[in-house]
Parts: C-alpha cells; sequence; structure tokens
C-alpha cells in the first residue's frame, strides 16, 4: 500500500511538473508575439509604457487612434490602450491593470465613445488574457466579465485547454490570426488598409444604443477615479459612415445619455459623427471602422482640433480649456 501511495505520488507529481513546464513555455510564446492583442497586454506586463496620453475605447479606438500621428504633431508620447469587440468594463480592467503595473501615469487620456460603450462585453476574444491569468488581480476582475474559473488560474495548463487549436498553432509555429504580421500594433495601434465592405450594414435595420445601468455605473467610477488623480479625460466621437449614423435609434437620446454622464466632470466631447469623411466610403472598411487613410487623415484632424481647443495638458498656453458640451468637428 505504501508502494502504491509513493507511485502515486511521483507519477501526479511528474504529471504536475510536466504541466507547469508546459503552462510556461506556452505563456512565453504567447508573450513575444507582437500582434493584437497580445503586443499591447505584453507592453502592459512589461511596465514600460511612459506616456502621458492614453487612448482608451473599443475597436473603433483600436484601429483609428494612430499614436505616430499624434505624437508628431502634438509633441506628446501617447499609447492606445483600445480594445476589439470590448465594452466599458473590459476596458476600465485594462486600464487598471496598466496602472497596476507601474506604467506612467496618463495626463490626458481620450476616451473614444460609441453606441456600444455602455454594454456588456459578451466574450469576444476571450482568449487575450489568457496568458495572463496567474495575475490574480486580473484574473479577479476579468472572470467577472468572462468567466474564468479558479482552476484557469491556479492549475497549470488549464487555461489555456479550452483553445486547443491556438495552442497547437503557436506550438507548431504556424502563422495564424493572432501572429498574421497585419496585425502588428505601433504603441498599441493597428491599421487596416482594407476597402468598403457594406455587406453587413445593408442586413441592419436599426442600431440601438446600449445603456446598461452597471455599465454606466462603471464609467461614472472611472471618472471619478480620473477626477481625485488629476487626470483629464476628453470624451470623442470617431467617425461613422453616414449611413450607419442614420440608422441609430434615438440618437438624441444617447448624446443626452452621455451629457448626463460627462457634465458632473465637465468633460468636453469631441463628436465627428457629422465630419465630412463620415459621407465616403473610400475612408472606411465597414460602417463603424476607418481604414488606413481615414485612420490618418482623422488622427491628423484630431491631433490639430487637441491643440487648437488646448486640451493637451501643459500645452494651454496660459488659457485653461472651457467647458463645453460638445464640439461639433
Amino acid at each position: 500500500m505504501k508502494k502504491f501511495l509513493l507511485r502515486t505520488i511521483l507519477f501526479f507529481g511528474i504529471l504536475l511538473l510536466l504541466a507547469w513546464s508546459a503552462d510556461i513555455w506556452i505563456t512565453h510564446q504567447f508573450k513575444k508575439l507582437e500582434s493584437s492583442p497580445f503586443g499591447n497586454w505584453n507592453d502592459i506586463y512589461s511596465s514600460d509604457i511612459q506616456s502621458d496620453v492614453l487612448i482608451i475605447g473599443s475597436s473603433r479606438a483600436y484601429v483609428q487612434f494612430n499614436p505616430r500621428i499624434l505624437d508628431s504633431v502634438l509633441h506628446i508620447n501617447s499609447y492606445n490602450l483600445g480594445m476589439n469587440g470590448r465594452a466599458v468594463e473590459s476596458q476600465v480592467i485594462k486600464y487598471h491593470t496598466y496602472r497596476r503595473k507601474h506604467n506612467a501615469k496618463p495626463k490626458l487620456i481620450l476616451f473614444e465613445i460609441y453606441q456600444g460603450t455602455l454594454d456588456t462585453s459578451n466574450g469576444f476574444d476571450r482568449l487575450q488574457f489568457v496568458p495572463y491569468l496567474k495575475d490574480p488581480v486580473l484574473w479577479n476582475d476579468i472572470r467577472k466579465v468572462d468567466g474564468f474559473s479558479w482552476a484557469d488560474c491556479f492549475i497549470p495548463c488549464w487555461r489555456y485547454s479550452h483553445y486547443k487549436k491556438d495552442v497547437k498553432d503557436i506550438i507548431l509555429g504556424k502563422s495564424f490570426y493572432y501572429c498574421d504580421p497585419k496585425n502588428k500594433l505601433y504603441k498599441g495601434f493597428c491599421d487596416f488598409d482594407k476597402p468598403w465592405d457594406g455587406s453587413r450594414l445593408a442586413k441592419i435595420d436599426t442600431i440601438h444604443y446600449s445603456r446598461i445601468p452597471s455599465a454606466i455605473h462603471e464609467l461614472d467610477q472611472f471618472l471619478r477615479e480620473c477626477q481625485n488623480e488629476g487626470i483629464r479625460v476628453v470624451f470623442v466621437i470617431a467617425p461613422y459612415y453616414i449611413g450607419a449614423t442614420q440608422k441609430i435609434d434615438d440618437i438624441d437620446g444617447m448624446y443626452e445619455l452621455f451629457y448626463s454622464i460627462t457634465e458632473p466632470y465637465q468633460i468636453p466631447i469631441m463628436d465627428y459623427t457629422y465630419n465630412p469623411i463620415s459621407c465616403d466610403t473610400n475612408y472606411f472598411y465597414n460602417n463603424t471602422h476607418l481604414n488606413r487613410k481615414g485612420a490618418t487623415l482623422f488622427s491628423l484632424k484630431l491631433a490639430h482640433d487637441l491643440d487648437s481647443l488646448h486640451l493637451i495638458p501643459g500645452k494651454e498656453h496660459n488659457e485653461p480649456p472651457k467647458y463645453v458640451r460638445k464640439y461639433d468637428l
């Protein structure tokens, strides 16, 4: 009996050691990726982002706010924390991870908002969190959103068992979505040189804006936190294709909701909904996302508007920015 117990303990000990070693190796492979979204998270966990301007938001931030252009025009150091397919609660978790990992405190946050901001994330691109779930704080925060179990944090390799194909591809060194050179990031930004595709928009009759109470509370708490830390926040509504804007149900109600959130903190909204760029499909690859050409023009416009409106901390020319409910730009 004693020999059986020793063999059993030895067997499971070896199994645990192999699983632990495999977990470390697989995680290391993901942490070498420079493509979206892992390049972004790897920068955060390297604690080497020293930016005074952060961009937060959905994929409309991630593919439309170009730090290279913002930096060159405004002489700042910006970084894009945009998240593909994620609403405000995931965006705030990412920002808190950024701060907790001793990256630089920003002076300004450009917060991209749109009709899906005040929603809950639906599990899209869930794999992005998996290599970092050994961080118990991130695990505890994101499990409430994506349903990760205690085993995903504490049992070696368990978290990868749900993503066998992706793990197999990375083990074999295959080219797959997450290591596609087209998805390589520059300071969190990824531009897509794609032609217009209006097929998805053609199937949509009405676009509803989200207003989930927990998401509204999450955003309010975030804005309060920034106010207490002396971090300026500016909301930005990036261009939509006009055909999509016209399908938003009760767009005035959406604006009123955003105003009700921002006014206590005197946060301006830079609104590009009806900017001329919105009327030309040459600048979009679908109804809500600018292509490379459009993102370049928008980022240039955004940079010059931030400068002319004196919204960059330290560049106010002794004239503090006046609170304006909305800038139509």
